[in-house]
């Protein structure tokens, strides 16, 4: 399996589905909670759906209860629906998790999605989480950021782990040479490319590398 999207219940933007799906055009694609209320307005089909589906409409439910790969979980349970989502999705040895609608209003189940990335790193899948403003990604060792694929003028590297050490930027506007990181810091916030590409490297911990932009 190349790619999986997960389409979860947070805020999804409907051009932006469309382009991630045109995108990794061909992907598995798990629909998770509301999120399949999307899929099934935009006529998309999911692979597999799993949830409580506490928050999918009742016509929503019905239409999805007979599918045929359906995973029902219970409400009162120690995993988010997304969380069950990634761990279905790592199952199949994917070589890349995108997940749309892990952001929103509830920042709480945000900051659960964001630590599903680790999950995904963990596993050695390249994993990020998309909105019409965000692309977060996780790194443990290094990326590369290309001017031409530049998901937003902004790239903001924010420590996950209590200290990431190592950390080298080249080809930013404000570059980094073996620096060390705590969380609290926030140096990392709001650098831009410098050239046609940016190389981020780091020695120990897990780093967010975000490329955003504004409204």
């Amino acid at each position: 399996m190349d790619n999986i999207i997960i389409v979860t219940g947070g805020t999804i933007q409907d051009d932006l589905l469309l382009q991630v799906m045109n995108d990794y055009n061909g992907s598995y694609i798990i629909g998770v909670d509301k999120g399949i209320e999307t899929l099934y307005r935009l006529g998309i089909d999911a692979d597999l759906v799993l949830g409580d589906f506490d928050s999918a409409s009742a016509d929503i439910r019905i239409y999805y209860e007979n599918h045929p790969n359906i995973i029902v979980l219970q409400p009162e349970k120690d995993f988010t629906d997304t969380h069950v989502a990634v761990l279905e999705a790592l199952k199949q040895n994917p070589s890349r998790v995108i997940l749309v609608g892990a952001t929103g209003t509830r920042i709480d189940h945000m900051l659960a999605n964001i630590n599903m990335l680790k999950l995904c790193l963990e596993k050695k899948v390249d994993a990020f989480i998309v909105d019409d403003n965000n692309r977060i990604r996780m790194i443990d060792k290094q990326c590369k950021i290309e001017k031409k694929t530049l998901y937003g003028k902004y790239i903001s590297c924010i420590p996950f782990s209590d200290k990431v050490t190592g950390i080298t930027l080249k080809g930013f506007k404000y570059p980094l040479t073996d620096a060390t990181m705590i969380k609290e810091d926030s140096l990392g916030i709001s650098n831009e490319l410098r050239e046609e590409e940016g190389l981020i490297t780091i020695d120990t911990g897990y780093l967010l590398v975000m490329e955003t932009k504004d409204s």
